[in-house]
């Protein structure tokens, strides 16, 4: 009887230990993810670098949601991921100040850039 009763009690445990570890190995796991997130919110790298660059002129109509904007901006291949430029649009000061118009950009342009372009605080330079 006694033995049975130390070895359910190390079995006991044995299963909280491992219980334990699951729950902190899943808590690592989806914090390095949401690190990983908000880090490419502020952070992400353009599409190319400055002498690879492809300009590509796109038109935003009036009252297109950012969700379309990151869809047309995807498809031109000017951003990665158009969930994620919806989360930069809304962390943005530019929300809400994007005009319609036909704008110039390029994939060595960063978010917060094109942001600035299509809300009319970058002055297009003249030849």
């Amino acid at each position: 009887m006694k033995r049975d009763s130390i070895i359910l009690g190390f079995l006991g445990i044995a299963i909280h230990v491992a219980l334990l570890v699951m729950a902190v190995m899943l808590i690592r796991q989806y914090a390095m993810k949401c690190y990983d997130l908000g880090y490419r919110v502020f952070k992400e790298p353009p599409v190319t670098q400055e002498g690879t660059a492809k300009a590509i002129t796109i038109t935003i109509t009036d009252g297109v949601s950012p969700k379309a904007i990151g869809e047309i901006l995807e498809a031109k291949g000017l951003i990665r991921d158009s969930k994620l430029f919806i989360l930069q649009y809304y962390c943005s000061e530019y929300r809400k100040e994007i005009k319609a118009g036909t704008y110039e950009l390029d994939s060595s342009m960063t978010a917060e850039d094109m942001f600035a372009t299509m809300a009319g605080y970058v002055e297009e330079e003249e030849e």
